[in-house]
């Protein structure tokens, strides 16, 4: 089901008191001018990921994004399984620590990257949460359901102990030992006079994901989670609603209330350390993707700056209508609801040409209602990943071109990598080397025509160019934001269409002031039972 139409689901109407995600929303959110009008929009910055400048971290930059993806592709496998109908996760049955269980103006945000070489590949969107405002760097992920940030809760009486101090945050490294996170930037509760924390006693804590409240709770246990994903990745804490402070197009700033918000206090997983959380666009009810657009016309959009982008460049995450998604070139499609990884979503392929000629694929593999079929799109994974079929199809048209180059076998993750120095428009007169063209073929007519440096990984080591290309043993198949990169998406759940086209990314900033000190109050009601005790 796309969450375009979730209004009359019995989930809403669980929800409808604490998420408060009725077309009054709205009203909610105008300033006591009434200056937020119909067409508005909100936007937040985006930072691109970062290839480090020496030459053997940039090598080791790009190996490193196929053991990501690695991981990746395994958390997503374990959100393709269905069960009960559900789209999410099935929950996570381990006992959580006794810490928890008793516990035509427009937005958008800007995107910026993780240095470090371990953690490589990920947009990260600056999100402002809590009253006072404060700023998050958290990673644009559309594959997951689940915002949470790294937090600490106030220690009071045995409840809710939470971090051990202010200068730590607790996570666990790949060996299972308790690290030190290298951020310290961790959301607090208690000094948000906004948070309202879920108690396991509501009826809205019940259908939330990943939800872990004991059959015999007290009625002051808050609704806690444990979000287990197979890349490693885990994040346990409770949940609360919240409220982020979004710029408008007109340089003014507003209140958006009624998010739903993990507040963390434990973490595990290779990239943990690397931000401050996750901030999700995925295909579910509380998703903030979701959640934030039905506020806004039903659709997002985002612009993907190349990663070699110089540091301090940016683009933005826009919820409403965005004047810069239509231009010269803009491509119109449905989005695909995959059946079988359904906190994600894609498009629907009819075929791949390589150098103008369509290749031999099975029409399954681009089916998203058989089982390990279809295409999804996550910004969280690098590289495209496809399956057997097509992996085999796409690598052996491309190989057909740089087949004359000398073959380099021995390079992990890789299949296809030859003795040649890329040099980034794919042209070679020298060494008789010009990628082709790639083309991904869409229903309705769509292209998505992919850029020799989409298809071509630079040195991953030197003076070795490799294919860049992931088999996949099971599907769906996955576009990664390499090949997403230098595109402007925006995606309208209500009318499940997307639209896409080629641009640098470089021109859409946010006009006016974005002074904190013309913020329009948008309070939203929640229960009687919620409080802003911690």
């Amino acid at each position: 089901m796309m969450p375009g139409r979730w209004v009359a689901s019995a989930l809403l109407l669980a929800l409808h008191g604490l998420l408060c995600l009725q077309p009054a929303t709205r009203a909610e959110m105008q300033g006591d001018d009434g200056s937020i009008e119909d067409g508005s929009s909100i936007h937040f910055p985006v930072s691109p990921p970062v290839v480090p400048d020496a030459a053997e971290e940039r090598r080791e930059h790009f190996r490193a994004l196929e053991a990501k993806d690695l991981f990746r592709y395994e958390r997503l496998l374990a959100m393709s399984s269905p069960r009960n109908g559900s789209r999410r996760q099935a929950r996570q049955t381990s006992k959580v620590p006794d810490v928890l269980s008793d516990t035509s103006e427009f937005a958008e945000l800007p995107m910026r990257s993780a240095l470090n070489t371990a953690h490589v590949g990920m947009y990260l969107v600056s999100v402002r949460f809590g009253t006072p405002a404060l700023p998050f760097n958290l990673v644009l992920d559309t594959a997951n359901d689940l915002t949470w940030i790294s937090c600490r809760l106030r220690r009071r009486k045995g409840k809710h102990y939470g971090r051990s101090s202010a200068a730590q945050t607790m996570s666990v490294g790949a060996d299972g030992v308790p690290v030190k996170k290298a951020t310290t930037n961790f959301f607090r509760p208690s000094k948000s006079s906004s948070w309202r924390r879920i108690r396991c006693s509501q009826p809205e804590c019940g259908v939330l994901p990943y939800t872990t409240c004991e059959k015999e709770f007290t009625q002051a246990a808050s609704c806690s989670y444990h979000q287990k994903v197979q890349d490693g990745t885990v994040s346990i804490g409770i949940y609360g609603m919240e409220k982020a402070t979004v710029a408008l197009s007109d340089g003014k700033m507003a209140k958006l209330p009624g998010l739903v918000l993990g507040c963390s206090v434990m973490e595990a997983g290779l990239a943990v350390d690397a931000h401050d959380g996750v901030l999700s666009l995925g295909n579910g009810e509380v998703s903030f993707g979701v959640i934030a657009s039905s506020r806004f016309a039903s659709r997002f959009s985002f612009c993907l700056l190349s990663a070699n982008s110089e540091r301090a460049a940016s683009s933005y995450l826009t919820f409403g209508p965005n004047p810069a998604v239509m231009g010269p070139g803009t491509m119109v499609t449905d989005i695909s609801y995959n059946n079988y990884a359904r906190v994600a979503f894609g498009f629907h392929v009819t075929g791949i040409s390589v150098g103008g000629q369509p290749l031999d694929i099975p029409p399954e593999v681009w089916d998203d209602k058989l089982r390990y079929g279809g295409v999804v799109l996550d910004t969280g994974t690098s590289l495209t990943g496809l399956v057997t079929a097509a992996y085999d199809a796409v690598t052996g048209a491309l190989d057909s071109h740089l087949g004359h180059l000398p073959r380099v076998t021995d390079i992990a993750g890789f299949d296809f990598c030859y003795n040649w120095t890329f040099t980034g428009d794919g042209v070679d007169p020298a060494h008789n080397v010009t990628i082709p063209s790639f083309d991904v073929e869409l229903l309705g007519g769509a292209v998505l025509q992919a850029d020799a440096k989409s298809v071509v990984m630079p040195e991953v080591q030197r003076g070795v160019a490799c294919l860049a290309f992931r088999k996949l043993q099971e599907g769906p198949n996955i576009i990664g934001n390499v090949l997403m990169q230098e595109r402007i998406w925006e995606f309208e759940h209500r009318t499940g269409v997307m639209r896409f086209r080629k641009d640098k990314c470089i021109n859409h900033h946010l006009k006016g002031n974005n002074s904190t000190a013309n913020i329009h109050q948008a309070d939203a009601p929640g229960p009687s039972s919620a409080s802003s005790d911690f």
